[in-house]
């Protein structure tokens, strides 16, 4: 136990120290007075808009979560569900990809079976991974032939689309690999930690992965929109720049680069590198990240630890 939990706190520390180095980079880039100018600069109409769809970022991942518990538990409670997402935003954040919203989840719903919670939390990050991979992969590819075109040429197009074309269909007919999972070892099947993955292929249809496909794009869309306005707050963007580096921003500190709290530091320092290829000040694409982090990120995380020491009173 004492070693779980200093090597918990020694990967926390490296964390805290990357997060640290990373943000002290910025500010050595960024002038810290340029940030307060553009701060006190800022449009607080968009602002306050850019805030607002807080609401509608975590009310999708809320009817993602209902959908999928409610395969498993058709009765459960809106509240049930909105705390176990809360609670496993909390526990998520210091941990790389946010896998401990795992532990959270399970912590939230002490009633269900730890491989129903499990297996629908497998579901749901597989799901947004293949969704940020989607949108991340073809941004940097429009980006890479915009800015590099020297380096791109039309196989790697054709590379890419195929590559994309065929996580989509995996996302919409995952029981065509139900064959691929029965022709595993019975000893395999048989193990303990297999029930999960078992769990999975009983409950989860094709019906069911176009719903939750459907709600995960609709997601990365709010998160565009919610970008653009927060960055048009600091500085005039257009929409499609803003959707190119900020899909690109996602993927890269979700997928890339999953190194740091909140991805605090590594959103801010790829928002600045590809913004700025389309004319945009460091200053507004550093704001506007920030604003990111601290109304999608750090707001629905604090909820989520008020309710863990809910979780713990009871």
């Amino acid at each position: 136990m004492v070693s779980i939990i200093s090597r918990r706190a020694v990967i926390i520390s490296l964390k805290v120290l990357i997060t640290v180095g990373l943000l002290a980079g910025l500010l050595f880039y960024i002038d810290i007075n340029e940030i307060k100018n553009s701060i006190s600069q800022a449009d607080p109409v968009l602002l306050a808009l850019g805030s607002v769809l807080v609401i509608a970022n975590t009310g999708i991942h809320f009817l993602r979560w209902r959908y999928l518990l409610r395969l498993v538990s058709p009765d459960i409670s809106a509240m049930d569900v909105a705390t176990s997402l809360l609670v496993g935003f909390s526990a998520g954040f210091f941990t790389p990809g946010q896998v401990g919203e795992i532990v959270g989840r399970i912590a939230g719903h002490p009633d269900l079976r730890k491989s129903q919670v499990i297996g629908m939390t497998i579901i749901d990050k597989v799901y947004i991974l293949a969704v940020t991979v989607i949108t991340g992969i073809g941004s940097l590819a429009v980006f890479c032939r915009l800015f590099y075109p020297l380096y791109w040429n039309i196989v790697y197009t054709i590379l890419v689309i195929v590559f994309l074309l065929t996580i989509a269909a995996a996302m919409a007919i995952p029981e065509r690999i139900l064959p691929f999972l029965k022709r595993l070892p019975k000893s395999v099947r048989d193990h303990r930690y297999y029930s999960v993955i078992g769990f999975i292929e009983q409950t989860f249809r094709n019906r069911h992965a176009r719903t939750v496909s459907v709600l995960s794009a609709s997601l990365y869309a709010v998160i565009a929109v919610q970008f653009y306005i927060f960055i048009n707050a600091f500085s005039g963007v257009a929409f499609f720049d803003t959707a190119v580096s900020s899909l690109s921003v996602y993927f890269i500190k979700a997928v890339v680069l999953p190194i740091s709290i909140g991805d605090l530091g590594v959103r801010e320092s790829a928002s600045v590198f590809f913004f700025s290829k389309f004319g945009v000040p460091a200053v507004s694409a550093f704001n506007a990240s920030v604003c990111m982090f601290i109304v999608n990120v750090l707001f629905p995380s604090l909820i989520g630890a008020v309710l863990v020491l809910k979780l713990k009173l009871k």
